[in-house]
């Protein structure tokens, strides 16, 4: 049997070919004088008629035996031959509830399920098990290549090398052996006073362009821009400010990007709409001036970096040196590519850093409307000893449990992506993949499965009094989990307790008259933030 499409593909084209010739043979009663006169008779239209009927049955040939050979598996019914369950997330796309139907489909027919795309069948798990072998195999579950933030309509952005997109195993691992001790939490002790700095006058800057209790503060923009400025503690500012004093200008630039990039990968009409669209025409222009900033940034850097050596306290030289690791071990010779992808690592630490904005703006939208949770946190916060990491940590324990509850149901990112490249790849419960396949697990569906979680809608911080020690191994994915967990996952909650702290010391927090119920998350792609509930009113703290 043949499993590769290509070849299926080429099977259909030629078989299209040989069954109208075939057609009109058997027409013209076996003779080849008459086939060869009628073959001209019926023209091109005749001819195009008879090939879209040949590759209409042997299409449907190809759909059926896929079919076939996949009945075993799992899967919801489909609502249509051709399209397979397709149409049915596409409307739930649409309408915003893509893991709602994810979800119906797992407690209907099980953790693991096959879903068509098309004629492609496609697979979707929340077990556990598979989870783990999907984040800790990764010689067998590879990273996709289609990653929608490596460009923005052909402008690169954080291209194919990045620490975030870089597929191989070998390649990932040579950057992140690099990378990772610069976020490890003995690491951000030492470099805990400059954080401390940064969030502090960071916000002091947000509050002083606001008119405390009339000003309506969007908080997805407000925590964007602080975070913009936070990059400066992280060695981005050349010592001038040149990053955080551009604060502004720069959250612009990545919320842009992150609202444009995943929807280049919309219908024909969609994204045709999109290239006349004069907000993304300018995203791609701010996307150059950032991409060219960080070549300016790079290159100062490699003056310091060749003069002093590496500093452990500078994300950029931590950049460089993975970089110079991972071009070394490769084919390239090229230094101007070497420089794009140090380049490429620059700019994925400007998007990912709106990662934290994204969370805290998340949980604020969801804590507002929880009156005993906001104010036992908001009390805790008051109270809280910042004066070193261990002590922030140890009094603001309530705060961190509010930050996980806010991860579990409302996770920054919803859903992870492997490819299953070889054949016959069997999962545990006897299910076998047997194609190359995109395989999906779903943080969001689960975070909230009654298997997993007791009351498992409900915002309830105290399920995590006792850690971790009460959750199921590889249902809790916020900052995913194996070798490819999150490595900025200490810096986040370092810097998310922070920008609370100096959010709450002084002041309240309210959602605007007219929207002290409302709330609602866009979980279409893939970062997600609030829709309904995001704009507040500070006060000064009674």
């Amino acid at each position: 049997m043949i499993t590769s499409a290509i070849p299926k593909r080429l099977l259909i084209l030629i078989s299209v070919v040989v069954t109208s010739v075939l057609s009109v043979w058997i027409y013209s009663e076996y003779e080849i004088t008459d086939t060869l006169t009628n073959l001209r008779r019926i023209g091109v239209f005749g001819a195009i008629l008879s090939g879209a009927l040949s590759f209409f049955i042997f299409q449907t040939l190809f759909i059926y035996e896929k079919h076939v050979r996949h009945a075993d598996f799992p899967q919801p019914p489909r609502v249509s031959f051709y399209q397979g369950n397709w149409p049915t997330l596409r409307d739930a796309q649409k309408t915003n509830s893509l893991f709602d139907v994810l979800e119906e489909w797992v407690l209907a027919h099980g953790k693991t399920i096959l879903w068509w795309r098309n004629e492609g069948p496609k697979y979707f798990t929340v077990d556990p098990d598979i989870v783990r072998a999907m984040l800790t195999e990764i010689s067998i579950f590879t990273k996709s290549r289609f990653i929608p933030n490596r460009t923005l309509f052909g402008q690169r952005m954080t291209g194919t090398a990045s620490f975030l997109t870089v597929q191989g195993g070998t390649q990932w691992a040579t950057k992140r052996k690099i990378m990772s001790p610069f976020f490890s939490k003995i690491h951000l002790t030492g470099m805990f006073d400059n954080c401390h700095d940064y969030i502090r006058r960071g916000l002091e800057r947000q509050f002083a362009e606001i008119q405390i209790g009339k000003t309506h503060v969007d908080i997805v923009e407000f925590y964007g821009e602080l975070y913009q400025f936070f990059l400066g503690a992280l060695g981005f500012d050349l010592g001038c400010g040149l990053v955080s004093e551009n604060a502004k200008f720069h959250n612009v630039v990545i919320q842009g990007i992150l609202r444009w990039a995943p929807k280049q990968f919309g219908g024909y009409r969609e994204v045709l709409g999109m290239r006349i669209n004069e907000d993304v025409n300018s995203t791609i222009c701010y996307l150059t001036k950032l991409r060219n900033l960080s070549r300016y940034i790079l290159d100062e850097k490699m003056k310091e970096y060749n003069e002093k050596g590496a500093l452990a306290d500078d994300i950029i030289h931590h950049v460089i040196t993975a970089n110079l690791n991972y071009t070394a071990r490769s084919t390239t010779s090229n230094d101007e590519l070497k420089k794009t992808y140090m380049i490429d690592d620059i700019v994925t630490i400007f998007l990912v850093i709106d990662n934290m904005a994204k969370t805290i703006a998340n949980m604020m939208v969801r804590v507002m409307r929880e009156p005993r949770v906001y104010e036992k946190m908001v009390q805790e916060i008051r109270q809280a000893d910042v004066s070193s990491l261990q002590s922030m940590d140890k009094s603001l324990r309530y705060t961190e449990m509010v930050i996980l509850e806010a991860l579990r149901l409302h996770p920054t990112l919803m859903r992870g992506i492997r490819s299953v490249q070889t054949p016959n790849t069997r999962l545990n419960n006897d299910l076998v993949i047997k194609d190359k396949a995109m395989i999906f697990f779903g943080h969001l569906v689960l975070h909230r499965l009654p298997e997993y979680w007791k009351n498992p809608r409900e915002f309830l911080p105290e399920r995590w009094e006792n850690g971790s020690k009460d959750i199921t191994p590889f249902t809790y994915l916020p900052f995913v989990a194996g070798p490819r967990v999150c490595m900025g996952k200490h810096l986040a909650m370092l810097s998310m307790k922070l920008a609370m702290v100096y959010t709450f010391r002084e002041y309240d927090m309210r959602p605007i008259p007219g929207e002290e119920k409302e709330m609602d998350w866009d979980y279409r792609f893939t970062i997600v933030r609030p829709t309904k509930g995001y704009n507040v009113i500070f006060s000064r703290a009674a």
